[in-house]
């Protein structure tokens, strides 16, 4: 009989036939290391302070550029009030230059019946107004609230109320001194009496050759022309192409006076320089007038603006 192997309670079982087995899956957190953990969660984290820097940085500068855009719109309303006030001040001075160039310019115009004079009293007020505000009233300033046209027109304005002021010192020299003054009077009366005054050619007959001489002419009431000397008045006819040969005296051709003005208009030359400035200050004043009531309307506009602070 065949021996058997004693049983040993200890030894391995007999390898189980194969048969079908269950898989399941067991999700768990405790399945999951605690390394594993750490590298998830230190990823999320790191997104996180990513996005919440460029979050921050965005801010901080929308912040930054709002704050800085308060500040440039505060000083540019600051600079546009500064300026109104500027101008607005100026109103006052420059109309009264306005006055007195007016007043000066209506005593040196001709008329028929009138004097020819200069009016020394308004040269010497003029000579006393200041200049309404100094060279640098509207440098460094903020015009980014200003429209081109309200800058053009304030340059236009600060460049002619210089200019202006140069003719009044010019216009004010002319009568600074005794003889100034005096030549001035007598060159106002000589502008007065050309003015006033027709002026003709009497022809004469020399030998062969023609001559004329220089004479003043009235004329009445009827048209009729006369020469006027200091010896008396003598009555001539107007030359409309008569024969000469035989009474030349019994014409007169008349002189254009605007033509002749070099010859005739040598004892007035201080005047019509003194003429022809406040003729220019004239023309400066209305135009500084007219610039300065819109821009202190415009500029009003603007200096009525609050701060955003």
């Amino acid at each position: 009989m065949p021996a058997f192997a004693p049983a040993d309670p200890f030894a391995a079982a007999p390898a189980p036939l194969y048969a079908a087995r269950e898989v399941r899956l067991v999700i768990d957190d405790k399945l999951v290391s605690d390394d594993e953990v750490g590298r998830k969660s230190g990823g999320k984290f790191a997104i996180a302070a990513i996005a919440a820097a460029i979050v921050g940085v965005a801010l901080g500068w929308f912040v930054g550029s709002t704050v800085r855009e308060r500040q440039i719109y505060d000083l540019v309303l600051a600079d546009a009030q500064d300026i109104y006030k500027t101008a607005n001040a100026a109103t006052a001075t420059i109309e009264e230059a306005q006055r007195l160039i007016d007043q000066a310019l209506k005593a040196a115009a001709p008329a028929p019946g009138k004097t020819v004079e200069v009016d020394f009293k308004a040269l010497d007020e003029l000579r006393k107004l200041e200049k309404p505000f100094p060279a640098d009233a509207f440098s460094r300033k903020y015009y980014r609230a200003f429209g081109p046209g309200v800058v053009d027109s304030l340059f236009t304005y600060y460049n002619n109320t210089n200019i202006l002021w140069g003719k009044i010192g010019s216009l004010s020299a002319k009568a600074t001194s005794p003889a100034a003054k005096e030549n001035l009077i007598r060159a106002a009366k000589a502008a007065g009496d050309i003015a006033s005054t027709d002026y003709g050619c009497v022809p004469f007959k020399d030998g062969d050759n023609f001559g004329c001489g220089l004479v003043s002419v009235s004329k009445n009431s009827e048209g009729k022309l006369a020469v006027v000397t200091r010896g008396g008045s003598y009555p001539k006819e107007a030359y409309a192409g008569q024969d000469l040969s035989a009474k030349a005296s019994d014409y007169v051709i008349m002189v254009d006076k605007g033509r002749s003005n070099e010859v005739l208009g040598a004892q007035t030359k201080d005047f019509q320089s003194y003429a022809r400035e406040l003729m220019e200050a004239k023309l400066l004043a209305d135009q500084t007038v007219e610039i300065q009531g819109r821009l202190i309307k415009e500029l009003g506009n603007l200096a009525k603006l609050e701060s955003l602070n």
